[in-house]
């Protein structure tokens, strides 16, 4: 594993391998040029300091790795990889996994099972994702796996998994709150009606709420701009990102 205290030589920036790793993400498609050379530094620094272990029958190969370096960088895009300072193993299952867990349902009764998942985030330096569902994760819909977990280790580095992460100095913590906070409550109430556009799974509480409308925001940002330009503007405060602007490759005009 490399020091993060080093600089990793990067490889020069090469098309045919951009292509090869990109190939079906469209949420990296759409990226323009700049934007792919920043990116492509960016996941090749968190190759060599981080490790992607495949398990099971699953083999990935150079362009997989990058595929999903790539995915986990991208919403340090406008950032860096301090952000991701802790997590130090990417865990790549086959297909979804069942780890055995605790939960309480809806009722308020605790059970103890497997449940099948597509992604987790653990504050032990872990994040665990389904290559199947990461391949599945192409069109421009508003789903996303990694994107999900990415967004949830970035609300961890706050100390706890809230729908709140750590923000920038010229951001206010009390705008974020409000806002997200209507938000949630709204949804919560009425997911249907209040953002058709917004997975239902948003409204579990606010940590998923914020993880989903992070999936939202970087391939639907229109989307969650017309059901909460405010959570839109926070997010684009956060990420330093527009996503709005970048390319969408059928239509040839900004997603």
């Amino acid at each position: 594993m490399w020091p993060l205290n080093r600089q990793p030589a990067i490889p020069a920036f090469s098309s045919d391998a951009w292509m090869r790793a990109s190939a079906g993400q469209a949420v990296l498609e759409i990226l323009g040029q700049t934007e792919r050379e920043r990116l492509w530094a960016l996941a090749h620094a968190f190759l060599h300091s981080r490790s992607i272990q495949p398990v099971g029958n699953l083999t990935l190969d150079d362009r997989h790795r990058l595929r999903i370096a790539l995915l986990v960088a991208l919403p340090v895009l406008g950032l860096d990889l301090g952000w991701y300072r802790g997590l130090h193993e990417l865990i790549i299952y086959p297909d979804a996994f069942a780890p055995n867990r605790n939960w309480i349902d809806e009722y308020g009764i605790a059970h103890t099972g497997r449940q099948a998942l597509s992604g987790e985030a653990w504050d032990e330096g872990l994040i665990l994702l389904s290559w199947a569902d990461i391949e599945a994760a192409g069109p421009l819909d508003g789903h996303h796996v990694v994107l999900h977990e990415c967004a949830h280790w970035l609300d961890l580095q706050n100390g706890a998994a809230n729908g709140r992460p750590p923000l920038h100095r010229d951001m206010d913590p009390t705008d974020w709150t409000h806002h997200f906070s209507v938000a949630y409550a709204d949804f919560s109430a009425s997911p249907r009606h209040c953002c058709a556009a917004l997975d239902p799974y948003a409204a579990e509480n606010p940590a998923e709420f914020f993880a989903v409308c992070c999936e939202l925001f970087f391939e639907r940002p229109q989307a969650l701009h017309d059901c909460w330009p405010d959570i839109h503007r926070l997010l684009v405060a956060f990420f330093r990102q527009r996503p709005d602007d970048r390319i969408h490759p059928d239509t040839g005009r900004p997603s």
